[in-house]
C-alpha cells in the first residue's frame, strides 16, 4: 500500500509539469505546418511582429506606409513560389494586397486578438469557437467574377521555428486577380502623388475633390432623366402610355442617379473601402426605393381607375363591392411596402461587404438589436399588423359609416398606423388602427336590408297617445327613406314624475341615411306634439312649473 501511495503522489506532482510542457507535435488545431517560411526573403526585420494577428496586420500596414514593401512581404505566406520568385514578386504582391485592402476591405480590429493563439475570451460559452485557439481568421470577403474570395490570416509553423501569423497562401495566390479587379484605375495612376495621399479627414485627397464632382454629375444625369420622361409623357397620345411614363419617371431618375454615383465612385475614382462600403448599400437602397415607387404608382393608378376614394360616394349601400375593392387594394399596397422594406433590408445586408467584413459578431449583435427595436416599436408594428388584419377581415372598410365613441363617423382612409375618420362636422378624427381590432364599435354599413331607427321623446302624463300614434304613422308614410312602413311602431317605455317616455321605431332602407332620418323624424314629432297641444288644449309635452318666488 505504501508503494501505491508513493506512486500516486509522484503522479500528482508531475501533472503540472506535463501540462506546461509544449509538445512540438501538437495537433494542427493550433497552426498549419509548412516546410519552409519564405526562404527567398531572407531574415525578417526586427520591427516585424508576426506573433499575433493584430501585430501582423499592424506591421504590414506600417511597412507599406514606410515604403518598405520587402519588409511587408515577410507577412505573406509565399510558400507556393520558388525562392527566386519570392524575392522578386513578394514586394509587388505586398503592395498590391495593400491597395486592395485599402479600397475594398474594412478591417475589424476587434476580431484581431493581441495574443498568439487568437483565443477570444469575450465570446459567449455557446459560441462554436468559445475557449478554442484559432489558426485561421477571416478579415474580409471580396467578389471576384462569379465567386467570392476570402482574405485570411493563417498561423503557420516551420519545423525549426516558432508559429507566426501570415496572410494565407490561398489569399496571396488571388492577389493579382483582386488587384486587377479593384486596383487603381488609369485615371488614379495618372494623378500626382500628393493627390493620392491620405487627407487629414481620412479619405485620400483626390476622393475629397472627386466626390463633389461625382454628386454633380449624378444630379445632372438624374435631372436629365426626369426631364426626358416628363417630355415623353407630354408627347404621348395613349392613356396607358402616359400612365406608364408617369409611373417610371421618378424610379428611373433614382436608378440613373444612384447608378452614376456607384459607377464613377467604384470604377473611375476607385474610392477607399470605407466610402465604398457606404455607397454600395445606399445604391441598393436606391434601387429598392425606385422599385417601391414604381409599384406604388401602378397600384395607385389602378386604385384610381377602379374605385373612387370619395368617402361620401363610397358610403352609398350600392357601392359595397367598391368599398371592398378599395380596402383590399389599399391593404395590398401596405403589404407591398412592408415586403419591399423587408426584402430591401435583406438585400442590403446580404450584399454589403461592410457587414460581412465585420464578422459573425455583428450577427449576434443584430439579433439583440432586433429585440430592442422590436420592443421599442411594438406599438407601431402592432398597428401595422392591425391595418393588414382590417384589410383581410373587412371589419371597417373605406366608406363605412361607424359609431365610434358616441360619434357618427365615416371611414375616410386606412393608413399603416392609424385610421382617418370623417365626423359630422367635417373634422378628421385620427384613431390608432389597433383600436379597431381590440375595441368594440358599431358599423352601420355591415347590414343587409337597412336598419331600424328610433326616436325617444318624453310626453306629459295627459298626452293623447292614440292621436300621437295616428300622427306618427302619417309622418312615417310621408318619409321616403322609411321602408316597411307597416312595421313602424310606438311603445311606452316607462314613466316618471316628468311624464311618459315613448319610443318610436321605424325601418330605414339606407344605413348611411339612418342618422339623418332619425333627426328628421324627431323634428317632425316635436312639431306634431306642439301642434296637437295647440289644437286640443291638452298638455302634450312636459312643462316646468315655477313656484311663487319664481324659482
Amino acid at each position: 500500500m505504501s508503494l501505491l501511495r508513493a506512486l500516486a503522489v509522484l503522479f500528482l506532482l508531475t501533472l503540472p509539469a506535463l501540462g506546461q510542457t509544449e509538445d512540438p507535435g501538437t495537433p494542427p488545431g493550433t497552426w498549419f505546418p509548412v516546410d519552409e517560411l519564405n526562404p527567398g526573403l531572407g531574415e525578417a526585420p526586427s520591427q516585424i511582429d508576426r506573433e499575433t494577428p493584430q501585430g501582423t496586420v499592424e506591421s504590414f500596414l506600417d511597412a507599406i506606409d514606410r515604403g518598405d514593401t520587402r519588409a511587408a512581404a515577410h507577412l505573406l505566406n509565399l510558400s507556393g513560389m520558388s525562392s527566386e520568385d519570392q524575392s522578386l514578386s513578394g514586394p509587388v504582391l505586398a503592395s498590391q494586397l495593400h491597395s486592395v485592402l485599402q479600397r475594398r476591405a474594412i478591417i475589424s480590429w476587434r476580431t484581431l486578438m493581441e495574443r498568439p493563439d487568437s483565443l477570444d475570451a469575450r465570446t459567449s460559452s455557446s459560441a462554436a469557437m468559445a475557449g478554442q485557439p484559432r489558426r485561421s481568421l477571416l478579415i474580409g470577403v471580396l467578389a471576384l467574377g462569379n465567386r467570392e474570395v476570402a482574405i485570411r490570416l493563417n498561423r503557420v509553423k516551420p519545423p525549426d521555428g516558432d508559429p507566426v501569423w501570415l496572410f494565407a497562401d490561398r489569399t496571396v495566390e488571388q492577389v493579382p486577380a483582386l488587384y486587377e479587379e479593384y486596383g487603381p484605375t488609369a485615371l488614379e495612376q495618372a494623378l500626382p502623388d500628393w493627390l493620392r495621399k491620405e487627407s487629414y479627414f481620412g479619405p485620400r485627397v483626390f476622393e475629397l475633390i472627386g466626390l463633389p464632382f461625382v454628386i454633380i454629375l449624378a444630379w445632372i444625369a438624374g435631372r436629365s432623366t426626369y426631364r426626358l420622361f416628363k417630355l415623353l409623357s407630354r408627347r404621348s397620345d395613349g392613356h396607358w402610355s402616359q400612365i406608364a411614363l408617369h409611373a417610371v419617371r421618378w424610379p428611373m431618375t433614382i436608378v440613373v442617379t444612384t447608378s452614376v454615383i456607384l459607377f464613377l465612385a467604384l470604377n473611375v475614382f476607385t474610392v477607399s473601402g470605407n466610402i465604398a462600403s457606404i455607397l454600395t448599400p445606399i445604391t441598393l437602397i436606391g434601387y429598392v426605393v425606385a422599385f417601391l415607387m414604381f409599384a406604388m404608382s401602378i397600384l395607385d393608378t389602378a386604385l384610381d381607375r377602379m374605385v373612387t376614394m370619395d368617402s361620401d360616394r363610397l358610403a352609398d349601400p350600392e357601392n359595397s363591392t367598391v368599398r371592398n375593392y378599395a380596402t383590399v387594394i389599399t391593404g395590398a399596397r401596405r403589404v407591398l411596402i412592408v415586403f419591399g422594406v423587408v426584402a430591401g433590408l435583406g438585400i442590403v445586408l446580404a450584399s454589403a461587404n461592410m457587414f460581412r467584413s465585420l464578422g459573425f459578431s455583428l450577427l449576434a449583435s443584430a439579433g439583440a438589436l432586433t429585440l430592442i427595436i422590436g420592443f421599442a416599436a411594438r406599438h407601431v408594428l402592432g398597428n401595422i399588423l392591425a391595418s393588414l388584419q382590417i384589410a383581410i377581415n373587412r371589419s371597417a372598410r373605406i366608406g363605412d359609416q361607424l359609431v365610434y365613441n358616441g360619434q357618427f363617423v365615416t371611414v375616410e382612409r386606412i393608413h399603416f398606423t392609424y385610421v382617418q375618420l370623417k365626423t359630422m362636422k367635417d373634422n378628421r378624427l385620427v384613431v390608432p388602427v389597433s383600436h379597431f381590432v381590440g375595441d368594440a364599435f358599431e358599423n352601420w354599413s355591415m347590414t343587409d336590408g337597412g336598419m331600424t331607427g328610433f326616436a325617444l321623446i318624453t310626453f306629459a302624463q295627459s298626452a293623447d297617445l292614440p292621436e300621437i300614434r295616428k300622427r306618427f304613422e302619417k309622418i312615417v308614410e310621408d318619409e321616403p327613406l322609411v321602408v316597411s312602413k307597416d312595421t313602424a311602431a310606438m311603445y311606452v317605455m316607462g314613466q316618471d314624475a316628468l311624464g311618459m317616455t315613448v319610443r318610436f321605431s321605424f325601418r330605414i332602407d339606407e344605413p348611411n341615411q339612418t342618422w339623418v332620418t332619425e333627426r328628421a323624424i324627431m323634428e317632425r314629432l316635436m312639431i306634431m306634439a306642439q301642434e296637437l297641444e295647440e289644437e286640443t288644449g291638452r298638455i302634450t309635452l312636459p312643462q316646468a312649473a315655477m313656484d311663487a318666488d319664481g324659482a
